[in-house]
């Protein structure tokens, strides 16, 4: 009788995100500096502009979100019409969004429409006119968002926590009020403009086929007359309250928001990696311990899940969702009860290669092309964050330990030293 053979199971193996390379950089004339990211086929071109003119730079409250909102309605050369009109006629498509650190315009455009398309993107940037009728319809809309806000949980749920995180008059606890409308006037909108808006004070990323291509266009338009220089963050102010309860009423609300979060770590600190994965096991994705508990199991949300990040100076951990009223409550125990069995009990081996296929599946997807890779190069240059930090990621998701990541929760995320915030109902 023939000995039967014995298989050995098979290696496990935890999948490449492939290889993640900082993008080269060149100058303008001016110093400024522009990150090209070459790829692609098509004949498509991405280039954003990022400005160090985000929420963190305001005198005036919103004077950041409106001056950027206002550079597409009008130019010292252009109408809004016309302007319009004329981005229409080539093709191109102007996105620009201001942020809590930083504001940016990104323009798509064909190649061959480049330095046209380019030429109106110094308009925009540097020579809008902020009309006075289009900045009073602006307003309107931005109060009509406001009062709609006003009756949404999450809104205030966030609104609430992160007032709770940094205090009530940082930039990035600055809750807004009705009458903060009345101070957005178009002098103080063109002055926020004047001060932040200056190719001394960007930096650009170009990102497609033969993305060098376009630096002979840029430095006709973006050279400027002053010496570029890095970005100079104001040093802040942090009030984090103390760990307990927030309520915020809203009247009618069938659902509360429900937030449970801590004060915690910047990108330069050595846990800061080993975080994100511990972060991903209980709510960072789809089959995070949250999602399998109080959506599949109990029903009692459609999504929960948790992140763990930073701003300049702080840095944050947050659970997140919304539940009807009755089941609050029962959703904070459940939560609690997830952190404890974290804390006290190692995952197991299938949960962290779970874990560590899916991160690696996310981070291939972030530098998936040349247009995402820009978008994803972006956080590192925007917190001045050391350049083999992906390398760096992708070693600790392949080499966490289970003991290790017990030890995170155990440092990080203590219910007792918490702050609860629910927005809803009494």
């Amino acid at each position: 009788m023939k000995s039967r053979r014995i298989m050995a199971p098979p290696r496990i193996i935890t999948p490449s995100a492939g290889k993640i390379s900082f993008p080269a950089v060149m100058r303008l004339g001016n110093g400024l500096p522009v990150y090209l990211l070459g790829g692609g086929t098509v004949d498509l071109i991405r280039i954003e502009f990022v400005l160090n003119a985000g929420q963190i730079m305001e005198e005036t409250h919103m004077a950041a979100s409106v001056a950027n909102a206002m550079l597409t309605e009008g130019t010292v050369s252009h109408d809004a019409i016309t302007l319009n009109d004329l981005i229409d006629s080539t093709g191109a498509v102007f996105n620009h969004t201001a942020e809590k650190d930083t504001a940016s315009l990104v323009v798509i455009t064909l190649s061959r429409k480049l330095e046209e398309v380019m030429e109106l993107a110094g308009e925009v940037l540097l020579h809008p006119s902020f009309p006075e009728n289009e900045l009073r319809m602006l307003k309107e809309k931005k109060i009509q968002a406001f009062l709609t806000g006003r009756q949404k949980t999450s809104v205030i749920g966030r609104e609430q926590f992160y007032m709770a995180l940094c205090g009530k008059d940082n930039p990035y606890g600055r809750i807004t009020r009705l009458e903060d409308f009345d101070a957005l006037t178009a002098a103080v909108t063109r002055d926020f403009h004047s001060r932040f808006y200056r190719p001394e004070n960007m930096y650009i990323t170009v990102s497609g086929r033969e993305p060098e291509s376009a630096l002979p266009v840029l430095s006709k338009f973006f050279s400027g007359s002053s010496q570029w220089h890095k970005a100079e963050i104001p040093q802040l102010a942090f009030e984090t309250s103390p760990p307990g309860r927030i309520f915020a009423e809203v009247k009618g609300s069938v659902q509360s928001a429900v937030r449970m979060g801590w004060k915690g770590i910047t990108r330069d600190h050595n846990d800061y990696h080993g975080l994100q994965v511990a972060n991903m096991i209980l709510g960072g994705y789809f089959g995070s311990r949250l999602m399998r508990n109080i959506r599949e199991e109990k029903g009692y949300t459609y999504g929960i899940h948790s992140v763990t990040g930073a701003f300049h100076g702080i840095g944050f951990i947050v659970i997140m969702t919304e539940v009807a009223n009755e089941y609050r409550e029962e959703t904070l125990k459940e939560i609690r009860k997830e952190i404890a069995e974290l804390r006290r009990n190692p995952v197991s081996t299938d949960e962290l290669q779970t874990v560590r296929n899916h991160f690696m599946g996310e981070i291939a997807r972030m530098f998936d092309g040349p247009f995402s890779s820009a978008e994803a190069v972006r956080g590192l240059i925007d917190y001045d964050t050391d350049h083999d930090y992906y390398s760096r990621l992708i070693s600790t998701i392949e080499t966490i330990t289970p003991d290790r990541i017990m030890e995170l929760f155990n440092t990080y995320f203590n219910p007792d030293e918490a702050v609860e915030v629910i927005a809803g109902t009494k």
